[in-house]
């Protein structure tokens, strides 16, 4: 069966004859030189428009894309058009005579030639540049290198949420690119918007966890607040965008009953933000670690309190239930001779007995003669008085 059958018709020398007319007349050099000077007025005119529309402050930012949109699909659709005018008549006689080897080849070469197309999808639609991080056909990574035909990614994993490399590259043809979603992670160039979860419960004391992480990502975020926003205001103006906010802010999702999830939005450099991501959470867990501790080392001097308020309760219920103590009898007091003789004798216990006193020569007087008789018997009674006192005294 016959697939071509014009293809037989075609009289190859006819067609070398008037491609060698065509090159060697000047109508090659004027198409040329028209094409230079249509390419050259429309990129005048782009530039007139799209700067006109970006200074237009009063005009909101979605009616500013929407103009640039239509700005650059214009100019293509004009450039398109002078292209056919210009090069009609060429067209014409180089369509026909490369039809039949132009099947051929689209058939022997699809792959390559898809591929080749992919890499003219990105060269004109630009969907990422060299070291933007992508995200298509569950491959995530950092774009390192890119030609005609292939596409080098340096892979971010083990899953979707992490932000460190795994140190394998992957080689992608370009013919995915033409049925394939691509994610820039890294649109906003030199500082994102970064969101990560925190899964938490309803029973959990999330008010405590929302005000910790939010704490936690302000202090870790003010460093680069101030530039991050003027990055954002400039971005907006160039692209027609609405002006994002840069604070920190957090978000509840229910993904199903009785868990919650936290989701924390928060600004950070691109090439930074699995850093700051984990410097929040090792804030907010030190701090959460810091509460457990404290709770538990109150709860631990209560129960120490409790003990010992326990144990003095046990001692006074025992010192109540023992009788009353009787009082001590006093000895009684000593007379006064007994005073007079500890004076002079020292105070000995009623259990030692001390061995009888030796007996004392007597200390009585030889009688002297008195003058005075009268007198001497008063005095020798006085004497022998003084001398029985003494005896009876140390012979006691």
């Amino acid at each position: 069966m016959d697939l071509f059958p014009s293809a037989k018709k075609i009289d190859w020398a006819q067609q070398a004859e008037q491609f060698s007319e065509f090159f060697s007349s000047g109508e090659l050099l004027k198409n040329g030189i028209a094409t230079l000077v249509i390419i050259f007025l429309l990129l005048i005119l782009r530039s007139i428009l799209v700067r006109a529309v970006r200074r237009s402050d009063k005009l909101p930012s979605d009616v500013r894309r929407r103009w640039l949109v239509q700005i650059r699909n214009g100019l293509l659709f004009l450039f398109l058009l002078g292209m056919t005018i210009v090069w009609s008549s060429q067209i014409q006689h180089v369509t026909i005579s490369i039809l039949a080897f132009a099947v051929a080849v689209v058939i022997a070469l699809k792959e390559l030639i898809q591929c080749i197309s992919g890499s003219v999808m990105k060269a004109v639609g630009r969907p990422f540049k060299l070291g933007d991080r992508i995200e298509f056909h569950n491959i995530r990574g950092d774009v390192i290198d890119h030609n005609i035909l292939t596409t080098t990614i340096m892979e971010i994993g083990p899953d979707q949420m992490t932000q460190q490399l795994t140190g394998r590259a992957i080689v992608v043809p370009n013919n995915m690119f033409l049925n394939k979603v691509v994610i820039n992670e890294t649109f906003t160039q030199e500082y994102v918007l970064h969101c990560f979860k925190i899964p938490c419960s309803l029973k959990d004391d999330w008010r405590q966890t929302e005000q910790d992480l939010l704490e936690a990502a302000k202090i870790e975020c003010e460093p680069y607040l101030s530039k991050a926003r003027q990055h954002f205001d400039l971005l907006a103006k160039q692209q027609g965008l609405t002006v994002l906010s840069v604070d920190p802010r957090i978000t509840f999702r229910i993904p199903k009953a009785g868990d919650l999830e936290l989701v924390v939005r928060v600004v950070a450099p691109a090439r930074r933000k699995g850093r700051v991501e984990q410097a929040i959470l090792r804030r907010m867990l030190d701090r959460q670690w810091e509460r457990a501790k404290a709770a538990e080392a109150e709860k631990l001097a209560a129960e120490e309190a409790k003990v010992a308020a326990a144990a003095l309760a046990a001692a006074e219920a025992a010192a109540a239930a023992l009788p009353p103590a009787s009082e001590p009898e006093l000895p009684a007091l000593p007379d006064s001779s007994s005073v007079a003789m500890s004076t002079v004798t020292p105070e000995l216990s009623d259990a030692t007995e001390l061995p009888p006193a030796p007996a004392l020569p007597s200390m009585a007087l030889p009688p002297t003669p008195d003058p005075n008789p009268g007198a001497s018997g008063g005095a020798t009674l006085g004497n022998t008085g003084v001398t029985a006192s003494r005896n009876t005294r140390f012979e006691s």
